[in-house]
């Protein structure tokens, strides 16, 4: 698929502003007491799923900055078109993909009882990623090329990479709130 370079930043870091603004709206109101609550015990908590989005971040995030900086020298092209493994990447953990995906061990904080802090770590996190966002708008989002974590081999171009993040905080943000809203009467 092909898009308008600017545009993509442009929708992503509106999605983005979204995400943020949900988190610090609906979550920053709950205990980490409620913020930990599983409607069942193999489930995650929305600690957990805000957990599972740092994880991702901490990689991400610097391997992002990291290809930025060392390719500055290849200038924006209004044109990104999307490869195949990007488009599958996104579709496996887009928000409306509801099928059910394992995830690797190193990667779930299921069973974690996470302090406060993670709402914290989450938000600057999101701040990092606009401030990514922003310093792609002057580089070539086909060129660029970001290993993918669960197999390095592989590797996406930065403007797959952005739409497969914020796709993938789309989906847990949508899962924790349905655990908060699951939640209200439970804990109260």
């Amino acid at each position: 698929m092909t898009y308008n370079s600017t545009q993509l930043l442009k929708d992503l870091d509106d999605s983005l502003k979204d995400i943020i603004q949900t988190v610090e709206t609906d979550f920053a109101t709950y205990s980490p007491r409620e913020l930990n609550w599983k409607p069942m015990p193999e489930k995650w908590s929305a600690a957990e799923c805000l957990e599972h989005l740092n994880i991702y971040s901490r990689y991400y995030n610097p391997a992002m900055e990291k290809a930025i900086q060392e390719n500055s020298h290849l200038a924006f092209v209004e044109e990104f078109k999307s490869a195949w493994l990007g488009d599958f990447s996104i579709k496996s953990v887009h928000p409306d993909n509801t099928k059910k995906q394992k995830t690797l061990k190193r990667l779930d904080p299921v069973h974690s009882e996470l302090p406060s802090s993670v709402l914290e770590d989450f938000l600057t996190h999101q701040q990092q990623l606009r401030d990514i966002i922003s310093k792609s708008s002057t580089v070539n989002l086909n060129k660029i090329k970001i290993p993918v974590e669960v197999a390095k081999l592989l590797k996406l171009r930065l403007g797959d990479c952005l739409r497969f993040v914020l796709a993938h905080e789309q989906r847990h943000i949508r899962q924790a709130k349905a655990v908060l809203d699951g939640m209200s009467p439970l804990i109260a």
